[in-house]
């Protein structure tokens, strides 16, 4: 280093003056001899921070100590810290700004998962994971049974957070075992998975009649078709007892699913919210819907069908409901990008006694009704 040069540190080291980049990089931990920038040139105005071995790379925290610390080899050839005694699991750690989300695919797998129990039966102690984020990394259904297996009877496990994992068929048979066996799980995401309509069929659907904890599951872009979601609606959907929210968006499904998403709405009294936006649900769907929401009494309270084939007369027949009695219930209404055209939407307004010319308050897609929010817009 030059002579008269200050050593930079994480304290005092900027960022090159250039338009678009901040003043000053933070981090939000830093290891134990971590704290020295080291200069990668003579006049170099980049720097090389050293965060390997940061505590809570993948689960923990920097400002507390190790309560089981292990290294877990990657896919990437590289040995990742983890505390294997934290509440949290995270392996979609792209917090620094080096790390991406492709780069968390390529270096976290199977392997990883597999290691991280193996460390644990090594020790002889049970995971105490209450929250585990494998998303976006190259699970599988590999993957996905060793955690069936690692994760058996689990009773601290609350949320677990799969999607785009890269699990098809057999990797949702291997949760759907998973789904049984834990106590207290109340979230779990799979949307962005390889399914289809026998992913949610079999050891899946028997997992999740026999799980009584689940209060929210989001199945969005999972391929499962008609079929796939009337095997849940006449299966576990209509009398799982805690389940208050699914998503079900973006699975191409279409209005003969209908009568069987209104008939599991007429017997499951605790469902909350449910979402079916981005399918092909069109004029006679949502009149079936309707029906449902009737037989309901009302203790669905948020519906998602923005993204449909809804039409003038589907979102009309959905308006109507939503402005009755037996519809008032319904605190959030998403319609938006139904091809109601202009014409319909400045119809569906007056009829909602929102006219848009008249209403300064309600000039964008939400319409406002107190505590109630109705979206709409005309494409």
């Amino acid at each position: 280093m030059a002579a008269g040069m200050v050593a930079p540190t994480l304290a005092n080291l900027q960022s090159p003056a250039l338009p678009g980049y901040p003043s000053k990089f933070t981090y939000p931990s830093i290891p134990p001899g971590g704290n020295e920038a080291t200069m990668l040139g003579p006049g170099s105005m980049k720097f090389s921070v050293r965060h390997e071995n940061m505590a809570g790379t993948i689960s923990g925290t920097a400002d507390a100590p190790p309560v089981m610390a292990a290294f877990v080899p990657t896919s990437a050839g590289t040995r990742e810290y983890v505390d294997l005694g934290h509440p949290v699991l995270n392996l979609q750690n792209n917090q620094v700004p080096q790390v991406s989300i492709h780069a968390c695919s390529q270096k976290y797998g199977a392997d990883a998962v597999r290691n991280i129990f193996m460390k644990l039966e090594e020790r002889q102690t049970k995971s105490v994971f209450e929250e585990i984020n494998l998303s976006d990394t190259a699970l599988t259904d590999e993957g996905a049974e060793y955690l069936s297996q690692g994760l058996d009877g689990n009773v601290s496990l609350k949320t677990l957070l799969l999607p785009r994992s890269g699990i098809r068929t057999p990797g949702f048979q291997s949760i759907g075992k998973l789904l049984a066996t834990l106590p207290n799980l109340e979230m779990l995401v799979l949307s962005g998975n390889l399914g289809d309509p026998e992913s949610v069929a079999g050891e899946f659907k028997s997992g999740l009649s026999s799980n009584t904890s689940l209060k929210s599951i989001c199945l969005a872009a999972c391929r499962l078709g008609n079929k796939g979601v009337q095997e849940l609606c006449e299966g576990p959907l209509r009398s799982h007892p805690q389940l208050e929210h699914i998503s079900l968006n973006y699975n191409r499904l279409e209005d003969d699913v209908c009568s069987s998403v209104s008939k599991m709405m007429a017997i499951n009294k605790t469902l909350e919210y449910l979402e079916l936006c981005g399918n092909s649900i069109g004029a006679a769907g949502a009149k079936e819907l309707v029906s449902g929401l009737i037989a309901n009494g009302g203790k669905l309270r948020r519906l998602g069908l923005a993204q449909n084939n809804l039409r003038f007369e589907g979102s009309k027949s959905m308006c109507e409901h939503f402005m009755s009695t037996a519809g008032e219930s319904l605190v959030y209404l998403d319609l938006r990008h139904n091809i109601t055209t202009y014409q319909g939407h400045i119809e569906l307004r007056k009829m909602l006694k929102k006219p848009y010319d008249d209403d300064a308050t309600n000039k964008g897609w939400m319409i406002s009704f107190g505590e109630r929010q109705l979206m709409l817009n005309a494409l």
